[in-house]
């Protein structure tokens, strides 16, 4: 069965589990049950990785006040996004913020997200025209 179906949310190649396992706290048996990894490439400067690690969606937890963000990488992401929403569109940050949470309502950023395809300024203007 799938990973993902199973419950399990990709975090990328071993420096980025390194990162969430440190930023979590997680001991080894915390992990023992919780992590799972499958074979993938990934290219990051001019090193290569060829494992993709998963965690369990039961170990997440949201930082801050964006219930999306699943490492501190993400939630100061979502701030950005948040900062550009008020600036940008004047929209009242408490507004912002659950927009923000709307957007990526059924899912968790972490680790090596595809959300970093875009800047937060365009995600901010994507939201906005929702």
């Amino acid at each position: 069965m799938d990973l993902e179906r199973r419950g399990y949310v990709s975090i990328g190649p071993r420096p980025y589990l390194d990162r969430f396992i440190a930023a979590y706290r997680l001991s080894d048996a915390d992990r023992r049950d919780k992590i799972r990894s499958r074979p993938a490439t990934y290219q990051i400067g001019d090193q290569r990785f060829d494992r993709e690690f998963l965690v369990h969606r039961s170990v997440l937890r949201p930082h801050g006040q964006f219930r999306c963000a699943g490492d501190a990488e993400a939630a100061d992401f979502c701030a950005e996004i948040v900062d550009e929403l008020v600036a940008r569109f004047a929209v009242p940050r408490e507004e912002a913020v659950a927009r923000v949470n709307q957007q990526w309502t059924h899912m968790w950023i972490v680790g090596l997200d595809l959300v970093y395809h875009r800047t937060p300024d365009d995600w901010a203007a994507h939201i906005y025209q929702r």
